[in-house]
């Protein structure tokens, strides 16, 4: 199958340009041309400033009103450097990266998705985002609330990743971040690596697709691993892939309408009683009930690896805590403002003009 990611902003240009790491195709959307020039493996030539004519290529300083605004100023160069890469080979799924609190991406990506969705009707439009730390304050959160109402009405599903998972670990601020983008890009190319390959049972394309075209709601992606020799139970292995936190994100997996699991390894290791059993409970668990599976016996590793996607899902802490924050503020605030105007209006009632009280106005003889 063939997908294109598409990195809007400094955030979601670092994680597309990690994907460009590992082969994939990609291409680094933004308004910050120091930005564009630190990344490392996207050539030059796949690499887009967009709203130079608004920012000077300084970025938009997480406004993300200057960040649509910048994408539809420049969106005809985007979607035609976009069209060269897609050529006459179709894609099976554009994954937007971004970070939901920022400016260009928050206030961009729904632009690009919408315009996606237009161009290429046969293909999924994914959104990747980057959910803001709680500590970032409410401008991000007020940002993050309505760029995903803006993405759940154009986009086929949302893979949102948490960032407070960041405060979890020892690492210092830059591992923790760099071990995010890591782990996002580690767990959809392991699962994008194993479609239309050859299987005891094997996930196509339009599986993926199937399970990923979710209503604009969100997804997330469960990953284990573990040494062969080493394994003592593949059904804990493959439960433990799902009852991860996926991406970082707090969701419901009770709640997914629908999953696919791919499982890989050496064939010996390859119970089919202790897959079943997995799966089975899997299937119990969501809603849905509706499963893919893939399973790809692999003399060549000495590993096994499960990758669990998980979509349709409508209950999410993560988000819910976001919607509820700017909810209150921006009650808070539009009271806040309408007090305020009716101050100024009961402050300056009743003040006659210049013409009243001065002579040689229009009313002089």
């Amino acid at each position: 199958m063939r997908a294109i990611i598409i990195g809007v902003g400094q955030c979601g240009t670092k994680i597309a340009d990690l994907f460009s790491l590992v082969d994939f195709e990609a291409l680094a959307i933004n308004t910050s041309r120091g930005d564009l020039d630190y990344l490392k493996h996207i050539p030059s030539d796949r690499r887009i400033l967009i709203g130079e004519s608004l920012t000077g290529g300084k970025g938009v300083n997480a406004n993300p009103v200057l960040g649509r605004e910048a994408m539809k100023r420049d969106l005809p160069m985007v979607m035609r450097k976009i069209s060269s890469m897609v050529g006459y080979e179709d894609v099976d799924i554009f994954f937007l990266t971004f970070g939901f609190g920022g400016g260009t991406g928050a206030g961009g990506t729904p632009v690009l998705a919408e315009a996606l969705k237009e161009e290429y009707p046969d293909s999924l439009v994914v959104a990747i985002g980057a959910l803001p730390l709680k500590e970032e304050g409410i401008r991000p959160t007020i940002n993050a609330a309505i760029t995903i109402d803006k993405l759940s009405k154009v986009a086929d599903s949302i893979i949102a990743i948490d960032n407070n998972k960041l405060k979890e670990g020892d690492l210092d601020i830059s591992q923790a971040y760099e071990m995010i983008n890591y782990t996002i890009v580690e767990r959809i190319a392991s699962l994008l690596a194993l479609i239309d390959v050859p299987g005891e049972q094997t996930l196509d394309a339009s599986d993926l697709k199937f399970v990923l075209k979710a209503f604009g709601s969100f997804a997330t992606v469960g990953y284990a691993k573990a040494r062969a020799d080493q394994l003592k139970s593949l059904s804990k292995l493959i439960v433990r892939s799902f009852e991860s936190e996926g991406l970082y994100l707090e969701a419901n997996v009770e709640s997914a309408l629908y999953g696919l699991v791919a499982v890989h390894g050496p064939p010996e290791v390859l119970k089919a009683k202790e897959i079943f059993e997995a799966l089975d409970e899997l299937t119990d668990r969501i809603k849905g009930k509706q499963i893919f599976r893939g399973f790809y016996p692999d003399p060549r590793t000495r590993e096994v690896e499960v990758v669990t996607l998980l979509s349709g899902i409508y209950e999410s802490e993560s988000i819910e805590r976001i919607i509820r924050t700017a909810k209150e503020y921006a009650s808070s605030f539009m009271r806040a403002k309408k007090e305020a105007e009716e101050k100024k209006r009961e402050l300056l009632s009743g003040l006659p003009d210049f013409d009243d009280l001065y002579p040689g106005g229009e009313n002089a003889e």
